[in-house]
């Protein structure tokens, strides 16, 4: 049985574009901001090169994905009011290496429990929100 291409590594931006819009480049990865801004501030890193698992990685590679994962949550806590950054590798259905970086408030939506993949509503800020949002995430990772 063939596999099918990854998602992850055929799609273009702008085939991304309806779920989640690109951040930055790092080194090892990509930095997506979601439109469901349900969190305010969640994103996704993408791995750029494919691989289904963290321990499929090279130390190295998986050392700098890690740092990446590291800065990324840094400039999500700095966007505003964040108790918490909740990290989550799934993968069964996108079989690619992509982390969810999840702010969390105390007493805000899913706090206390795993937050929802999917809401039955997301939130859709207005464009000018949504695009303030991603250039305060652009300049606090110091990329354009």
């Amino acid at each position: 049985m063939t596999q099918a291409p990854c998602r992850y590594c055929t799609a273009s931006l702008a085939e991304l574009d309806s779920l989640m819009v690109h951040v930055a480049d790092l080194d090892r990865s990509r930095a997506f901001l979601l439109r469901d801004q349900t969190h305010r501030g969640r994103c996704v890193l993408l791995l750029k090169q494919h691989a289904r698992e963290l321990f499929e990685l090279a130390p190295e590679d998986l050392r700098i994905f890690m740092a990446e994962a590291a800065q990324l949550a840094a400039a999500i806590a700095q966007l505003g009011d964040c108790d918490k950054v909740n990290y989550a590798i799934y993968g069964d259905l996108n079989e690619h290496v992509h982390l969810h970086l999840v702010p969390k408030t105390r007493g805000g939506s899913n706090w206390g429990q795993a937050f929802v993949l999917v809401q039955d509503q997301p939130v859709t800020l207005p464009q000018a929100e949504f695009n303030a949002t991603l250039q305060k995430l652009q300049l606090l990772l110091q990329v354009t």
